[in-house]
């Protein structure tokens, strides 16, 4: 749909630009541009109005230029300073509420910049950019939940009637964050005691179930994250979304089972190819399994490979410990080619965002020994 609404806005902004055709889809950049920003503002200033977490935040595009971790948030500044995202997550009851009323300020002030932008139709930039805004807007209304996207149009229209297990896992959403909070700093013991209690009160929750998972992972227990997250894949009760994540996260585990020795390599890196390609037909962007990708590489030998592609997962990281695993796989990648002084400076910065990690304090244990 996205394609064919893009023909149609450069079609457009061409036929009511003549001659000035070039300038209209200057002002239909801009208006993607402004709209798409806007979104984001929206959401932000919703969660600040309703009591939502904004667990991070990503300005600009391109390669990272500087960056902040804070307790519950990450900060990213990139190279080309347009677009930006948010995450964003509820820490208190009444999770449904607080998420479509921020959702209705993003479409509120997306409807008003949309308007606003027909106040410019004198000018061919003008004309682009209203056709251009418009076009965006009423994209963003069509309700859509993907595996690496979320219109503003669900929020709004699908998120109320949501019902059965789906509005459980949200509903149970402060919870588990207290859990995914404390396995964030490496209070893996409370993690795993809020997980007891979750799962005695929700034993049939995917995110109860995620949050199992990734205690499992910080233990190095992979083979037992394996089994909890492979009885998921069963499950008849999954929407197209859940299952992309849950296939992503199969195959991620599988690597780092490899890669740690549990999990034979001929056996497990074939079956977290297959996982991915499964995860890409549901709708798995790509570009998130780059840290899945770095460590298959790094097992098969392919250093130069690893370095690439944690580079760029790190670089797109949304939280401290997703940044310091890709960091150490990095260092692992520069340790293989005998160079342990390059390694030592990813492994330091690691260190610093998550030194609890089993993955970082092994990696760095080697490297002083070295």
């Amino acid at each position: 749909m996205r394609g064919v609404v893009t023909v149609l806005v450069v079609a457009g902004t061409i036929a009511w630009t003549l001659p000035e055709w070039y300038v209209g889809l200057a002002g239909a950049l801009v208006g993607l541009l402004l709209e798409l920003t806007a979104a984001q503002a929206g959401l932000a200033l919703g969660a600040v109005l309703f009591g939502l977490r904004i667990t991070h935040v990503i300005i600009g595009i391109g390669g990272e230029l500087r960056s902040w971790t804070l307790t519950h948030r990450r900060v990213v500044l990139r190279t080309i300073p347009v677009l930006a995202t948010i995450g964003i997550t509820c820490l208190k009851p009444g999770v449904r509420r607080r998420t479509v009323l921020t959702g209705a300020v993003a479409v509120a002030l997306c409807a008003a910049l949309a308007a606003a932008a027909w106040l410019t139709t004198g000018s061919a930039f003008g004309k682009g950019l209203a056709l251009a805004a418009t076009a965006c807007f009423l994209l963003q209304l069509v309700p859509a939940e993907q595996a690496g996207h979320t219109s503003l149009g669900w929020f709004v229209f699908a998120l109320p009637r949501l019902t059965g297990r789906r509005l459980a896992e949200l509903e149970a959403r402060p919870r588990v964050l207290a859990g995914m909070d404390a396995y964030q700093r490496g209070d893996l013991d409370e993690a795993e005691r809020v997980h007891a209690e979750l799962v005695r009160d929700h034993p049939d929750l995917i995110t109860v179930a995620g949050l199992k998972v990734v205690t499992s992972c910080a233990r190095e227990r992979y083979l037992d994250a394996l089994q909890t997250v492979i009885a998921l894949n069963g499950r008849q009760d999954l929407g197209t979304r859940e299952l992309a994540l849950i296939m992503a996260t199969t195959a991620g585990i599988t690597a780092l089972a490899v890669e740690a020795g549990q999990f034979p390599a001929e056996v497990g890196l074939e079956t977290a190819r297959g996982m991915l390609d499964d995860a890409y037909a549901a709708g798995y962007p790509k570009h998130r399994a780059n840290g899945t990708l770095a460590v298959m590489a790094l097992v098969e030998g392919d250093t130069a490979k690893a370095r690439q592609l944690a580079g760029h997962a790190a670089a797109a990281s949304e939280n401290a410990l997703g940044r310091a695993e890709e960091l150490i796989t990095i260092a692992r990648a520069w340790m293989a080619d005998g160079d342990n002084a390059k390694a030592r400076e990813f492994a330091a910065e690691a260190h610093e965002l998550a030194g609890w990690s089993p993955r970082v304090a092994a990696t760095r244990a080697r490297l002083e020994i070295s």
